[in-house]
């Protein structure tokens, strides 16, 4: 019996053990070769298998690890034996498991999600990334934290939180555009799934272009911007779709006072292949018509966006990925011109993984851009067209030598399109003549080199070089200018014809890039960068946001490429267990080649565009405060900016000089930018969030005289450009976002309700002045949302 029973304990002691030793999951091909090896580690959500984006894989034994990417992936550095991960994602529950490594190779992890979905989950690995990174001036927002701000008419909104951010700003309400540490517009690329934006607004900027149902997240580079992205000279606004669910089909509907949206995803015949669908539309002419000035009740306005997203895995290692997008915009002010303005994008993309460590990217992308004009009176029609089309190819290859060392090289692409504008009479009777505006084209290419590695524990360095070549194309006629006299159309001397094809001008660059983090502890560092950035494409606009209206033009030989050198620094803390962010950020800016425009331009139909422009140079400077606590059942963020941005423009003749070469206000120049946001938990399904922002007011120029002449009229006279400001901007905005019934019962909802602007500030977008004969010029100030206007919406998931 005694010899029966040892022989069962000991039975039972090597069943544990061969349980131990051999119950682990085996990752890796090339059994034998010595460590270390790349293991990829794939995080997916175990429902839908949707990758998860920014989970947290830690290796126990190492006592570090690494964040998942884009594509729901980690890459870590093992040698052989066994190993502990522990995976961990913002509302899902933790694993931990044993894995036993012979060769480099794929694990992959699905997690569930937890009971406490509501409660914020501090992710280790991926808190302090703010201060380990070598990241500088970059920021990630995710969809979640967009879509708790309050939304204006219940539509979350990306580009208005952008602008919450420190060193992002915006000239006022109705603004399509931003501006990033003190620098132009069309010097941000907004890049949605890969492809470029050229208006990425709706309804003249009340919304974003961009339905949030679809996106992961949004990356924010403000400096310290990698090698591969190219092409403008400021910052990149990188928004990454979602993948559709790989087991069921599922969707999610809003419906507001003024717009609604779905979207629905899932497999198409296999889990290999995924469907996402996605539209917006605006039914706002009710509300139009509710308003009692006449010329407003009866105009119409309203938009539409679709996105159709296809992802096929050929294997784990490779798949493809097919995105479409459009937007149509249209406007009718009872009595004036019609409006309408699209996007169509479309971007097939291949990825291609080796054993984890050899990763290939391969990407076609095509963007297209097209406004349009008309006047339907009898006597005066008229349409007027004008377009962009951008068409690329992408390739880029990145190799890991471990998870702390990595190099990445590609070569793009693209060729560029542009008619500025063709117009013509649209019946016998219009007294309009036909104009058509000669197009362009330019090829637009870049090598790209960018090294990340960690030297040791305390050193990060991420450092790069592009080189850039643009060549603008023929066929096209350049004029030729008289050399001792000012360039306008009357000293043209001739013309230099080009054919199809043939270079015009060619311009090359070099775009040294680097980024120094140096970690004083665990929670503090130091963070410094250098970037160098060309822009080859030019907004022609003499507004201070980006209209439908405005016109694109290339680099030519009168307008060289704008430049932009930035220099930045740092320092970056977090406090409590990695739950409260802290950062100070300096920067410089010297900027080169930017262009403004003569007093009285002709911005609109003109062949000679240049002689209407004028290149000058500028410089941003300024300081950025963010504190951000994540944890708790109250979150939210302080952001100040502090900033100035300032031109000069020198000619040879003064109608080519502003303000007689002395230094001069940006238009968008605000030095002071506030920000605060919260964000309270008063439930499970219930939360109330509050924004409070406030701007100095923008710089703007105002009449010092008027002059009256015979015949009744008056000629305003204006001294100084942009020496004076509107009043400064403030405004406060409230949400309340509460459940009605259990999570997992089918329509589960929430009902929105938020006030825009709550105590009805009237904030003046603009000035304007009186021109009454005999009076001295009286100021009217224009404001877009002068009062409290509520919303509410409701979102449910099917």
């Amino acid at each position: 019996m005694k010899k029966n029973y040892v022989g069962f304990i000991l039975s039972f002691t090597f069943l544990l053990l061969g349980s131990a030793l051999y119950g682990q999951r085996e990752v890796g091909r090339d059994k034998g070769k010595a460590g270390p090896h790349i293991i990829t580690v794939a995080v997916e959500d175990a429902e839908n298998k949707k990758p998860l984006i920014g989970a947290s894989v830690l290796v126990i034994e190492k006592g570090g690890g690494d964040v998942t990417d884009k594509n729901g992936r980690a890459k870590l550095s093992l040698q052989n034996g066994i190993h502990t991960l522990t995976i961990s994602y913002l509302g899902y529950e933790t694993i931990s498991e044993k894995i036993r490594v012979v060769g480099p190779g794929l694990v992959r992890f699905r997690l569930t999600t937890s009971a406490q979905t509501m409660q914020e989950i501090i992710i280790e690995a991926a808190a302090d990334k703010n201060v380990k990174s070598t990241d500088v001036g970059k920021q990630v927002m995710s969809i979640e934290k967009i879509e708790a701000l309050p939304p204006f008419v219940g539509e979350p909104d990306i580009l208005k939180s952008i602008t919450l951010l420190p060193g992002v700003s915006t000239v006022g309400e109705a603004s399509a555009g931003f501006n990033v540490r003190g620098s132009n517009v069309d010097q941000n690329l907004i890049l949605l799934g890969g492809a470029p934006l050229y208006n990425p607004s709706h309804l003249f900027g009340y919304f974003s272009a961009f339905n949030t149902e679809l996106l992961q997240d949004v990356s924010i580079y403000k400096g310290g911007i990698p090698a591969n992205y190219g092409g403008r000279a400021s910052s990149i606004i990188d928004l990454r779709f979602k993948r559709g669910n790989q087991e069921k089909w599922e969707g999610k509907s809003s419906i507001g006072l003024i717009a609604a949206k779905t979207s629905v995803g899932g497999p198409v015949f296999t889990n290999k292949l995924t469907l996402m669908l996605a539209g917006r539309t605006t039914y706002s002419n009710w509300l139009l018509k509710e308003i009692k000035d006449v010329k407003i009740s009866q105009s119409e306005a309203g938009f539409y966006d679709v996105n159709a997203i296809l992802d096929y895995d050929f294997t784990d290692d490779f798949s493809v990925r097919y995105s479409f997008y459009r937007s149509f915009d249209k406007f009718n002010l009872a009595g004036d011109n019609r409006f309408s303005w699209s996007n169509q994008n479309h971007v097939v993309s291949f990825n291609k993984s080796f054993k984890g460590k050899f990763l290939i990217n391969l990407q076609a992308v095509q963007a297209n851009y097209h406004f349009t004009i008309f006047d339907d009176d009898p006597f005066s029609s008229f349409r007027l067209d004008s377009r962009i089309r951008d068409e690329g190819i992408n390739l880029g290859l990145k190799y890991f030598f471990n998870e702390k060392d990595n190099i990445a090289i590609g070569v793009q692409t693209k060729l560029v399109h542009i008619q500025p504008g063709d117009l013509e009479g649209t019946n016998p009777e219009s007294p309009v003549p036909p104009v058509t505006v000669e197009s362009e084209k330019a090829n637009e290419s870049g090598i790209y080199f960018q090294h990340n590695i960690e030297l040791g524990r305390f050193v990060g360095l991420s450092y790069g070089l592009r080189y850039n070549e643009f060549r603008l194309l023929g066929p096209n006629a350049i004029p030729v200018y008289a050399e001792i006299l000012p360039r306008n159309e009357e000293n043209i001397v001739s013309f230099t014809e080009y054919a199809d094809g043939e270079t015009i001008q060619k311009y090359t660059g070099l775009e040294p890039r680097i980024s120094l983090r140096l970690l004083i502890d665990d929670n503090t560092s130091f963070k410094a960068g250098y970037n160098r950035m060309f822009q080859y494409i030019h907004l022609i606009s003499n507004t201070t946001t980006i209209a439908p209206t405005d016109v694109w033009k290339l680099s030519d030989p009168y307008i060289k490429p704008q430049e932009v050198i930035q220099y930045s620094a740092g320092i970056f803390r977090n406090f409590k267990n990695n739950s409260v962010e802290a950062s100070v950020e300096f920067f410089y800016k010297d900027i080169k080649n930017i262009i403004d425009y003569k007093d009285g331009a002709t911005l609109l139909l003109n062949n000679n565009l240049e002689s209407d422009l004028l290149n000058g140079k500028g410089e941003a400077y300024g300081v950025e405060l963010y504190l951000e606590k994540k944890k708790g059942d109250f979150t939210g963020w302080i952001s100040y900016t502090f900033s100035r941005s300032t031109r000069r423009v020198i000619g040879s003749y003064p109608e080519e000089t502003i303000n007689d070469g002395e230094w001069y206000n940006a238009s968008y120049d605000k030095p002071h930018n506030f920000s605060l946001v919260g964000d309270y938990q008063l439930g499970k399904r219930t939360k109330l969030s509050a924004i409070f922002t406030y701007s100095t007011g923008r710089p703007v120029t105002y009449p010092v005289a008027k002059f009256d002449y015979f015949g009744g009229g008056n000629i305003a006279y204006y001294d100084k450009r942009n020496g004076n400001r509107a009043p400064d901007y403030h405004r406060l905005d409230l949400n309340l976002a509460f459940g009605f019934n259990n999570d997992k019962k089918w329509l589960a909802g929430d009902f929105i309700l938020s006030v825009y602007n709550v105590y009805g500030r009237k904030n003046a977008f603009s000035v304007f002045f009186d021109d009454v004969p005999g009076a001295p010029p009286q100021a009217f100030r224009l404001s877009v949302l002068g009062i409290p206007f509520p919303s509410l919406s409701y979102q449910f998931k099917f």
